[in-house]
């Protein structure tokens, strides 16, 4: 049986004597009640920058990591690290806009979280060097786009620290700041600590060196290595372990990249603990004047059937991901509650793979023949608590600011039912006799439902004559090397997740996962798809900067001028038709030395600023978009090309939607209160109280060394 996760929240909301003075430490003093829970999958990689294949897996970032603006589940933009925010014209006669924020400190104690952990994470997150997707968030920032692709130097860079709580943020001109706030509600741009997150590559995967600045924070994570039907260690191979430059591992002899075998290795229980630094006044206030909850205990070994006789013995009082197995039973499916989710799932296919000699995926025929096969409406029931996706944006993303629903104005682009006769025309047009190309579609093993979904896929694709092998790619041990005291180790108490590397390398043929909205808006979810949008700009083999298409290697021409024409609707008024080509002389990478006031869109020569402008007019005058420096204007402007940029993008189907994803949860609100969330997560527990909360005290307070229902209602500790 599917082994799950089940979460436990210690609530000590009534012993404020018993907790003065604790400072949030994990001793046993610290009683109260446990609230058990089952929250998700299980989750690699803790870094809010990097962890959007998996929708589950935000539902959790979002505990551990505050953004400066929040999204109430009604859609209305609230200040939250965020104390207060002004716009203003600068000295030089440039739009900006200075954000105060409210004291607060990192999860450690140690470090006051300050405006400089702002600059570091928005700096990190346009690092061309990382090649982060949601880099595109910030573009409206001076310079952002060119540090971004490769063109200057991260001191150029339009956000600064003018006090030690207050960042400044220089925008290229005018912008519509309700946009830019909204992108800011997003933990992709939470702000990260510099000391914790510099020191160690796999900082976001180990307790010790996890440091958040949300309600919650990482107490503990334990692994297992997995085992086969025999009792041995299960091993998959590997040939991508690093060194201590960040190099492949070679043969010191050969050269050759080293291929070997490694430990299987599964994440067994995390422990999400009370955050006490969290806005708190230590001096004053108490323990839980912000955040109720002690901790959130998360135990991976429960199967389906004990966690549905958990939640029915009230001993488990919230789900948060209903697994496969009871979303058809009749008392779940009474209790559940179901919301949309900010994410589609998709299948990428690789334009570059090589099957046979030839780049199938290459070939719109065959990926729209491949589209055209699936019944999107029979997988959709299959997994019960998702939507046939008829396209590629969601129903919960926004038409316009925060108002409208982008898909409702769409419509339908692509059908829930297959067509399987216009999938063979597809085919046919192709060229290519599918039986001569068998290829593999990867999946995590971690996602039961993914792997549900990847199967009925590949028996539609089957139909038409593919030959598909599902791959469940696996975690394992780190492989690693790093400098710790002067010595080379490998830190093999964290995981490899293979199949999130798959993605991030292009190591596959076909792959699917959850395409999360970044911000629920259009943009977030399209503009990756465009040449110098993707995040990427730097080259992984030569280390060269280079603009980068879409990780699945999709580059259309017609698809890159629609997104540019968005991305230029603030700015294109006051842009100049054909300017001095004197402006584009110098070469000096430095924008304050160099007169070219283009410069921070990446348009460093005059040639490639008229083909840009020229291209953006042909844009604007064909969907009728007439230029304004109005900013309430521009919302309406952009959806218009947005909706024609996914028109686009779904006869190339560069990516492959197949349902719009749902939030499904179950709360016990006879014992359980207050688990509101948010625009992005269902729930956020900042709040939540357990009736009675106290009698759970010593049930868990070993875990996950034991969990023992005899100490239920116990006042003292047990003597044992």
């Amino acid at each position: 049986m599917t082994k799950r996760i089940s979460a436990l929240i210690l609530c000590l909301a009534m012993l404020a004597g018993v907790l003065a003075g604790c400072g949030g430490s994990k001793s046993t003093d610290d009683k109260g009640s446990y609230i058990a829970m089952y929250l998700t999958d299980e989750i690699y990689n803790f870094d809010p920058a990097d962890a959007y294949y998996n929708t589950d897996a935000v539902n959790v970032l979002g505990l551990m990591y505050e953004t400066l603006f929040t999204l109430t589940s009604s859609g209305k933009i609230k200040n939250a690290l965020a104390q207060s925010y002004k716009t203003f014209t600068d000295e030089n006669g440039e739009f900006a806009m200075e954000i105060t924020l409210r004291p607060t400190s990192w999860s450690n104690g140690t470090y006051a979280l300050t405006a400089n952990d702002c600059l570091f994470a928005w700096k990190r997150l346009l690092n061309p060097e990382n090649g982060y997707a949601a880099a595109s968030l910030l573009f409206d920032v001076k310079n952002a786009r060119a540090y971004n692709q490769g063109w200057i130097s991260v001191e150029a860079l339009g956000i600064e620290v003018v006090e030690q709580q207050v960042v400044r943020i220089t925008f290229e001109d005018n912008v519509d700041v309700n946009a830019f706030l909204l992108n800011l509600t997003n933990v992709a741009t939470a702000p990260i600590l510099e000391a914790a997150a510099k020191k160690n590559a796999d900082w976001a995967k180990k307790a010790s060196t996890l440091i958040t600045s949300g309600p919650f924070k990482m107490a503990k994570i334990t692994y297992a290595v997995a085992e086969d039907e025999n009792g041995r260690d299960r091993r998959v191979q590997d040939d991508y372990a690093l060194d201590i430059d960040g190099n492949q591992k070679r043969n010191s002899n050969t050269g050759e990249i080293i291929v070997t075998n490694y430990k299987v290795q599964k994440v067994m229980s995390f422990i999400l603990e009370r955050n006490p630094y969290y806005y708190r006044d230590t001096e004053r206030d108490k323990l839980d004047k912000y955040v109720t909850p002690y901790r959130i205990v998360v135990d991976c070994t429960m199967s389906d059937e004990e966690l549905l006789e958990e939640y029915q013995n009230e001993h488990l009082f919230y789900i948060g991901s209903i697994p496969l197995s009871l979303r058809n039973d009749s008392f779940v499916a009474q209790k559940a509650k179901v919301t949309d989710a900010l994410s589609t799932f998709i299948c990428a296919l690789n334009e570059e793979a090589e099957i046979n000699g030839e780049k199938l995926f290459a070939n719109p025929h065959v990926r729209r023949a491949l589209s055209l096969a699936l019944d999107r409406e029979a997988i959709a029931e299959a997994v019960v608590y998702a939507e046939a996706a008829t396209a590629l944006v969601g129903p919960a993303v926004f038409e316009k600011g925060t108002s409208g629903s982008f898909r409702k104005t769409g419509g339908d682009i692509l059908s829930a039912t297959a067509d399987l006769s216009a999938a063979r025309d597809e085919l046919a047009q192709s060229g290519f006799n599918a039986a001569n190309f068998p290829f593999t579609l990867k999946v995590a093993s971690y996602d039961e439902v993914h792997i549900v979904m990847a199967n009925l896929m590949a028996d539609a694709w089957k139909e038409l004559g593919f030959n598909v092998t599902v791959e469940e790619v696996e975690t394992i041990q780190n492989n690693d090397d790093r400098v710790e005291s002067d010595q080379v180790t490998v830190d093999t108490n964290v995981c490899d997740d293979l199949f999130v590397e798959s993605i991030q390398r292009k190591k596959y043929e076909a792959i699917v996962y959850d395409l999360n909205a970044f911000a629920p808006t259009a943009y977030s979810m399209l503009s990756g798809f465009a040449f110098g949008f993707s995040g990427a700009a730097m080259d992984a083999e030569t280390t060269e900067y280079t603009l980068n298409a879409h990780n699945t290697g999709y580059n259309s021409a017609e698809y890159n001028k629609l997104m540019e024409a968005i991305y230029f609707i603030p700015y294109y008024s006051k842009m100049e038709a054909n300017p001095d080509p004197a402006l584009f002389e110098s070469d000096d990478p430095d924008p304050d030395q160099n007169p070219n006031p283009y410069l921070g869109f990446g348009l460093d020569n005059h040639a490639d600023y008229v083909e840009l402008y020229n291209m953006i007019t042909e844009v604007y005058a064909k969907y009728g978009i007439t230029p304004t420096n109005k900013s309430n204007k521009w919302a309406a402007q952009k959806a218009t090309l947005l909706h024609e940029a996914e028109k686009l993008l779904l006869e190339d189907m560069p990516v492959i939607p197949v349902v719009f994803n749902k939030n499904a949860t179950i709360t016990n609100t006879k014992f359980l209160s207050n688990t509101k969330g948010n625009y992005y997560i269902p729930a956020y527990f900042q709040k939540t109280k357990l009736k009675n909360g106290w009698k759970y005290t010593y049930v868990f307070y070993k875990f996950p060394a034991s969990k023992n229902w005899d100490y239920f209602g116990l006042k003292e500790e047990p003597k044992d």
